[in-house]
């Protein structure tokens, strides 16, 4: 048990609760610090990759293993086991091949680990044989031998004669058995019988009911069958206790093998409990260094609350051996001596240490003078049990040890105290060895301020609140505040005031300057500390922001898609109605036309409401833009208002800017070559063929010699443009149309090209 009065022993009871059986626990509460260097070392590179492996893919399994030892003692002392000792044996095995399936589940570089895990061996034969012989539950099973089966087997044919003869016997005397009951006595098969008629079946008599009216009765016809299920049964049971036997001596053959395994795996166990204690409270594995330096980045004190905890950063070095901590009571001195003492001690334990990083030396020895050492048995107050440890520090300190000093000199009278003080601290400085101690006494941190080799600092008060803050600070001798802190506590006011006077009378001017001038430091301290928190406060609320801001861009897309899939699927949805009814007024007389219009008007409204929202509304002259209807790529040349005046392959066309989208897409560029005037009349001729407000029959004259030039001029597709009306033009383009054989197919003209009013004529060959 390690008796360093820094809490090292709460934290192993607290870390061996994360062992997963008794022996990695055991190994784990028996943990001492160690002095020796390899064993140091070796101890942390183990925990470091431990720790890493544990933040990667989780603790390694340890799930049912259990302490074999007595088991696997009495084995090896020729003793037969019992089915549950077996069942632990095949645990352990499996948590072997556990391990061995985890450490080749990665290709880290983890030697140490490693070293210990390829140890273990996995006696797949044993646990082949155990699991054949026995259950879940510790059973011996049939297929344990091919005897065993055949007993057991003979056993039930035997159970099921048994039964059939008693039922029959109690069929045919029926009138003399009591409700028909077939019961067991001294493990034998009965009958229920009337006492008056008990003798008149031969047999055995195996006693009365508690009433006297029944007799327990073996009748003839049972005895044989009982007298074989009894041979039975000690038959099976000496198979059992062979079948034991025999695996006792197969597990005693395994012997070293299990015997190094649950050794292995105990400080498997034990290793992996520390790691995952260091993953749960952020701690870190230090790096060891040849060289005289303590360095403690961010550390805290692993049994104080998280959420109120302050970490502070720790430097201690050759040109620095010397630290004197000063501050008020309950303001953390005591807490940064112990912080700093674990960090070495539990480095020297191979555990992680609770830091963001830290870098520990060799020592050969630490010694810890701390808290109330008072002893009744020998006889020793407060102060003569702390004079008593400095005294065996003195003897025994080196230039290679640490010693941390709690209130060094405290506990007699004030002047004599610090002047003791005063002479160990030197003493100590002589010797070289790193110190860190805790003082009061102003005449020690005077002696600190005037020698470089000692690190003076201090832990902060919060004049405002009159509170500790916790700090820690280097370069800074602190105030005691035990005058604000009375205060504080409800002492009358007169009398703190008294003390404030007294304790200004004994002051030279140089302590009361020296004084100002830490205190301005000290409320300095705490305006960087209160700013430093609030830039903290800040940069996380502007991450939390981004973050938001991110989430809500990601949401608006995905909602966006979303309405114009929904809108989409509506659109469409109309416009299948609108095709139904269109395709209905092709083939019936019946319907007027006007009910056609009124159905598709709500889904011209739609589209140019669709087509409203997809509108770039920074067109200028000369960009290139993409004709949604046809994919043909044209380049503006005009814009007013919202109408747009295009150059498509050199034909000027006119345009609503609904009906043209941007695009990235270039004009192929061809090769000049000289214009035909065949080609200029093809460029000239119209796309399209107006016939609105001409007669029926001049209509169909207009359009038959449009078709035919179309035809002639190698147009693909020209668009009639025949209007909506009473729909007699529109009925009389399609019978025109039906009857051209050179037409492809013609149909209604989509809703941003006319709708119902105009018709798309495709030619063969397009």
């Amino acid at each position: 048990m390690n008796s360093y009065k820094v809490d090292l022993d709460v934290l192993i009871e607290k870390m061996s609760e994360y062992c997963s059986f008794s022996l990695g626990k055991k190994l784990l509460l028996d943990t001492v610090v160690s002095f020796d260097r390899l064993i140091i070392k070796r101890d942390n590179a183990r925990i470091k990759e431990a720790l890493d492996l544990t933040y990667k893919y989780g603790s390694m399994p340890f799930s049912g293993i259990k302490d074999i030892s007595d088991a696997l003692e009495n084995a090896n002392k020729g003793i037969m086991l019992r089915p549950v000792d077996f069942m632990n044996i095949v645990d352990s095995i499996n948590c072997v091949i556990g391990i061995d399936n985890y450490m080749h589940s990665f290709s880290d570089d983890v030697g140490n680990i490693r070293e210990l895990s390829d140890t273990l061996v996995v006696c797949r034969g044993l646990k082949k044989h155990l699991e054949s012989c026995f259950n879940s539950y510790g059973e011996v099973v049939d297929s344990a031998s091919k005897t065993l089966y055949n007993l057991r087997k003979e056993l039930i044919a035997n159970d099921a004669s048994l039964m059939s003869t008693a039922n029959n016997f109690i069929s045919k005397n029926s009138n003399n058995v009591i409700d028909n009951i077939v019961t067991t006595r001294n493990n034998r098969i009965c009958v229920l019988m009337k006492v008056s008629n008990k003798n008149s079946y031969g047999g055995f008599i195996h006693g009365e009911s508690a009433s006297g009216m029944a007799a327990y009765v073996e009748p003839v016809e049972l005895m044989h069958l009982n007298n074989k299920k009894l041979q039975l049964l000690d038959e099976i049971d000496e198979e059992i206790e062979r079948i034991l036997k025999e695996c006792s001596a197969l597990v005693k053959d395994n012997y070293y093998d299990l015997k190094n395994n649950i050794d292995t795996i105990s400080i498997l166990d034990m290793i992996f409990a520390k790691a995952i204690w260091g993953k749960e409270n952020d701690a870190c594995v230090a790096d060891l260094s040849d060289n005289k330096i303590i360095s403690i980045t961010k550390g805290f004190h692993p049994l104080i609350d998280r959420k109120k905890v302050v970490k502070n950063s720790y430097h201690i070095d050759e040109n620095h051996n010397m630290l004197l901590i000063t501050g008020p009571n309950t303001g953390g001195k005591t807490v940064t001596l112990k912080v700093i003492a674990l960090s070495v001690l539990m480095t020297y334990c191979g555990m992680p240490i609770c830091a963001d990083e830290a870098t520990i030396p060799y020592f050969d020895n630490v010694f810890i003078d701390i808290g109330d050492m008072q002893s009744v048995v020998q006889s020793l107050s407060t102060f003569s049990a702390h004079l008593s440890n400095l005294a065996k520090i003195c003897d025994s300190a080196t230039d290679h040890s640490l010693v941390l000093i709690d209130e060094i000199g405290s506990g007699t009278d004030p002047k004599e105290g610090e002047s003791l003080a005063i002479a160990i601290f030197n003493y100590l400085r002589k010797l070289k060895v790193f110190c860190v101690a805790t003082t009061h006494y102003n005449r020690l941190k005077q002696y600190g301020k005037r020698h470089d080799d000692v690190l003076v600092a201090s832990v902060l008060f919060d004049e405002k609140t009159l509170s500790p803050t916790y700090k820690y600070v280097e370069g800074l001798t602190g105030q005691s505040n035990a005058l604000t802190i009375a205060k504080k506590y409800g002492l009358k006011k007169e009398i703190v005031n008294e003390a404030y006077a007294l304790v200004k009378q004994s002051k030279s001017n140089e302590e009361v300057l020296i004084e100002k001038l830490e205190k301005q430091i000290s409320e300095n301290e705490n305006l960087k500390n209160e700013l430093n928190d609030k830039i903290n406060q800040y940069q996380m609320l502007n991450q939390e922001l981004a973050k938001k801001q991110k989430q809500l861009e990601a949401n608006y897309e995905k909602y966006l898609d979303k309405a114009k899939i929904e809108a989409d699927e509506y659109v469409n949805n109309i416009k299948n109605q609108a095709d139904e009814i269109l395709k209905q007024a092709l083939n019936s007389p019946d319907i007027k036309y006007h009910e056609v219009l009124k159905k598709t008007k709500k889904l011209e409204e739609l589209k140019s409401e669709e087509n409203k929202e997809e509108l770039d509304d920074d067109f200028k002259v000369n960009d290139l833009v993409e004709i949604r209807q046809t994919g043909q790529i044209a380049k503006i040349i005009d814009l007013k208002n919202n109408n747009v005046t295009l150059d498509l392959n050199g034909i000027k066309v006119k345009s609503n800017i609904s009906k043209i989208k941007k695009t990235n897409r270039q004009i192929v560029k061809t090769k000049a070559k000289k214009v035909k005037t065949s080609d200029m009349v093809i460029r000239s001729m119209p796309m399209e063929c107006n016939i609105i407000g001409l007669r029926k029959d001049e209509a169909m004259s207009v359009l038959a010699k449009y078709i035919d030039d179309a035809k002639v001029h190698g147009l693909k597709q020209v668009r009639i443009i025949h209007g909506d009306g009473t729909g007699a033009l529109r009925k009389a383009t399609f019978e025109l149309l039906s009857k051209d054989k050179d037409v492809k197919e013609y149909h209604t003209a989509s809703y941003s090209e006319g709708s119902t009013g105009a018709t798309i004529v495709i030619f063969h060959g397009a």
